[in-house]
């Protein structure tokens, strides 16, 4: 589903919204990860830790847009999310071979999307939002924060990242196969188109001057997320000196439960009886 031939004229909040917007797009955009992406300056184990700590949100990516096609009260929008949530699915897909070319296993990238291996705060903050304005929030709401904010502000990455990306062809473990490139450059092609879409959108629903404050910050968090969750699922996987304290000890929480080992409480009983005392 293609940007309709012509675009209804903006009313101002929607400009106020832009402008509102912008300061948060360019964090992300002007990141460490995205910087370190775009010219190949983060190692191959930070971008392979970030494929595959980022994929339970990918993963999780077309479930959000169903939760809010339930909302939906017009064939336009209805259309566009149905459209969007295949082509969402597919896209789950190329994660996993971006993953592969830089030596991830595909167990390994499903083990994480089942929560079997322990997911960051940071990333499992953004996958939370996600669904709470998608299955809580109106429907502008949730295509701000989606469709517009999260898949909008990707476009603009993949465009800006993707001849860095494709230059780790000559690293070892990496195979730069299509496959391997194909989720940068696909939302390299399409996705300056979902923005302007779900733009419209939202002026159709949102109608309020309450509810119109309610989209810009709900676009707004998902910006904030998105860039915490891009920068802390890359430094997790630098050097461990570099990373923050309560980094290093996530990660070591992590490691246990991933091993399965007890987590030692102190020697005390607790009673049973309001008013007892603890033995």
């Amino acid at each position: 589903m293609g940007v309709p031939a012509e675009l209804s004229p903006h009313p101002v909040w929607i400009h106020t919204l832009q402008h509102f917007m912008r300061p948060y797009w360019d964090t992300v955009l002007n990141g460490s990860f995205v910087q370190g992406a775009a010219k190949a300056e983060l190692s191959v184990p930070e971008l392979r830790g970030w494929m595959l700590q980022m994929y339970p949100f990918i993963h999780a990516f077309p479930k959000f847009l169903a939760e809010a096609l339930i909302k939906v009260e017009d064939d336009y929008s209805r259309s566009f999310l149905i459209d969007n949530i295949r082509v969402e699915k597919a896209h789950a897909e190329h994660w996993i071979w971006m993953g592969q070319g830089f030596g991830l296993k595909r167990e390994d990238m499903l083990e994480m999307a089942d929560y079997n291996q322990p997911v960051l705060r940071d990333v499992q903050s953004l996958t939370d939002w996600l669904w709470y304005i998608n299955t809580k929030g109106s429907l502008p709401e949730a295509i701000a924060a989606t469709s517009f904010a999260i898949e909008g502000v990707t476009g603009d990455l993949a465009r800006k990242t993707l001849e860095g990306f494709e230059s780790y062809r000559d690293q070892p473990g990496v195979d730069m196969s299509n496959r391997t490139s194909k989720w940068m450059r696909e939302h390299a092609r399409y996705d300056d188109e979902h923005p302007k879409i779900a733009l419209e959108i939202i002026k159709q629903y949102a109608t309020t001057e309450r509810l119109q404050k309610r989209v810009i910050l709900a676009a707004r968090r998902s910006l904030q997320l998105l860039d915490l969750a891009f920068n802390t699922a890359y430094r997790a996987y630098s050097s461990p000196d570099s990373l923050p304290e309560e980094v290093r000890i996530e990660l070591r929480t992590g490691d246990r439960r991933k091993h399965n080992q007890v987590i030692p409480f102190p020697d005390r009983r607790v009673g049973e009886r309001r008013g007892r005392g603890i033995a």
